[in-house]
């Protein structure tokens, strides 16, 4: 893209701990947000922050995902692109690991990813620039994860479907990006559950590598970005 401003943005899972710096960095960049979350109360303040009407569906089926189509339509008369940010978080080794906790990281990292860009592609091929953008991770860049095979094989999936959507769009205005960040989120979670074990990444770093994403093209696409945390001080 080359430019964000007037740029209708609907992102996916906007209550959670990475979205807060994604929202304000499209915000600031002068995009139209759609900010959808499975629990309107993990997103309203956000979205009251910026004068926003936040959206509530879980987007675990297709119908869902078409009805946040449907509402940025309403809303915005257009859809120009997609940043997709849910997808739960499972580890453990294979043998502790349940059949609830696969279905529930394949549903929320890969289905919902499906049903949203099957959903908003059919508007985003309209516009002469659109963008998609997901998450992967760590595992799925290395492809392979001791501890969390699951969560790895579900954010190479991810990587591989976005990739693999990337080939298909060649002849579009459509940009795909694909996000991996290469250790922990700076979280109150993972702060006080990891200490200070190894560097944080940093959320406004992760927006940032969204941000470039979105406006490369031009000159050479944004399709794979690792995100490394900091080097450790000392």
């Amino acid at each position: 893209m080359k430019t964000l401003k007037d740029k209708v943005i609907v992102v996916t899972g906007a209550g959670g701990a990475m979205a807060g710096a994604v929202i304000e960095g499209f915000y600031k960049a002068g995009a139209r947000l759609l900010l959808v979350d499975r629990d309107t109360l993990r997103s309203e303040g956000r979205a009251n922050s910026y004068g926003i009407t936040p959206c509530q569906e879980d987007l675990m089926s297709f119908e869902s995902a078409q009805r946040v189509v449907a509402e940025a339509k309403q809303q915005f008369s257009k859809v120009d692109g997609l940043v997709h940010l849910v997808g739960d978080v499972v580890t453990g080794s294979v043998l502790d690991t349940s059949f609830e906790d696969y279905s529930r990281v394949f549903q929320t990292n890969v289905r919902t990813l499906f049903d949203m860009t099957k959903a908003i592609l059919p508007e985003l091929v309209k516009r002469d620039e659109a963008f998609i953008a997901g998450i992967a991770s760590r595992e799925a860049w290395r492809g392979s994860a001791a501890g969390s095979g699951i969560f790895a094989a579900a954010k190479s999936a991810v990587a591989t479907f976005l990739r693999s959507l990337d080939g298909e769009l060649q002849t579009t205005g459509v940009g795909v990006s694909i996000i991996y960040p290469m250790g922990y989120l700076d979280t109150s979670h993972n702060r006080k559950t990891l200490g200070k074990k190894e560097p944080f990444i940093q959320s406004e770093s992760i927006a940032q590598a969204i941000l470039d994403a979105a406006l490369s093209g031009q000159g050479g696409r944004l399709l794979e970005v690792p995100v490394y945390p900091p080097r450790a001080k000392g």
